[in-house]
């Protein structure tokens, strides 16, 4: 891709694909137990053709003012702010993670002792299979209208 795909304006298609973006992420928000999945984070910002560059620098700008402080006070895991800050190019967010690689990984020995207290976690997945597609019927019905059909 060159210097000028980067810096031009988006085309109509391109501009629909930012805000249906847009409307997944303030969706995803809204659930905090999806919002600690990176790769429900992944599912929606790596998908063609958002993951295109022009595309992503465009979301990216936009979502910033919003995400960009809730991934530097901690209301997103390191896994998801480490993402965020490779896929949007925000290197300020690289010290975020680092701290949060120390304090989640601390020194070995501390680490053994704390592992037979903890019980393995069920995570139920329905929740979460309903709410997308709940989604996707919002999606398409605000969105329908708009082929000419």
């Amino acid at each position: 891709m060159n210097g000028r795909e980067i810096g031009r304006e988006l085309d109509a298609s391109e501009s629909q694909v930012v805000r249906e973006v847009i409307i997944q992420i303030k969706a995803l928000l809204n659930d905090s137990g999806r919002t600690r999945d990176a790769g429900i984070w992944k599912a929606i910002l790596c998908e063609p053709p958002a993951d295109q560059l022009p595309l992503r620098r465009e979301i990216g700008r936009q979502l910033e003012p919003q995400l960009h402080p809730m991934a530097e006070n901690g209301s997103f895991p390191a896994p998801v702010v480490h993402f965020l800050s490779e896929w949007f190019d925000w290197n300020s967010l690289q010290d975020v993670v680092a701290q949060e690689d120390e304090v989640s990984h601390p020194e070995p020995g501390v680490a053994a002792e704390g592992v037979g207290s903890e019980s393995p976690q069920m995570v139920n997945f329905w929740p979460a299979v309903i709410g997308w597609v709940i989604g996707l019927v919002i999606l398409a019905t605000l969105f329908g209208g708009m082929g000419g059909g």
